[in-house]
């Protein structure tokens, strides 16, 4: 919970700056300035000739990344200074494609749903094939065999069960 409410707050100071990522570079736009009366820096020390309110930084060095703190100061009356700050470090290129969030949900739902139609599909055809009820498997031995004669025991002579004998009662 926690995390979701840094990520709001910081979403929320993101979008209150004016920020654009181009090919080469970044444009940073100071809102609530006028053009002319606005002061740049770049790491706390004023850049010269420039006093608009969209100020341009293009990567110089070939690396591709175009870093640094920026901020841009403005009068709102006599009294008061407004100071935004800016914290670049943003890789940019030529040939990039920058991905919105809703299209890389949108990949990734119809990646799942595509996914869920294989299975159906083989699901469907794997059960259409099968039979729904078991074969029965061929055997030629009996599901209860006899059990082996024991040596120990003897069975009982027809003379001995029937009658007084002995072990007249042993099967009753």
């Amino acid at each position: 919970m926690f995390l979701l409410s840094v990520m709001i707050v910081l979403l929320a100071a993101a979008r209150a700056q004016d920020i654009e990522i181009t090919d080469n570079g970044v444009i940073m736009t100071c809102t609530g300035g006028k053009d002319g009366e606005v002061t740049w820096n770049k790491e706390k020390v004023p850049v010269a000739n420039v006093n608009n309110t969209i100020f341009r930084v293009q990567d110089d060095s070939g690396t591709g990344i175009v870093e640094g703190q920026y901020s841009c100061e403005y009068k709102e009356n006599e009294n008061k200074n407004i100071i935004q700050t800016f914290y670049i470090n943003v890789k940019v290129c030529e040939n990039c494609y920058e991905l919105s969030g809703v299209m890389a949900w949108g990949v990734m739902i119809i990646d799942l749903l595509i996914t869920g139609g294989v299975i159906l599909i083989i699901y469907f055809c794997s059960a259409r094939n099968s039979d729904s009820k078991p074969k029965k498997v061929s055997n030629s031995r009996p599901m209860n065999p006899p059990r082996p004669p024991n040596q120990d025991y003897a069975a009982l002579d027809p003379k001995m069960r029937s009658g007084d004998g002995l072990y007249a009662g042993l099967n009753k």
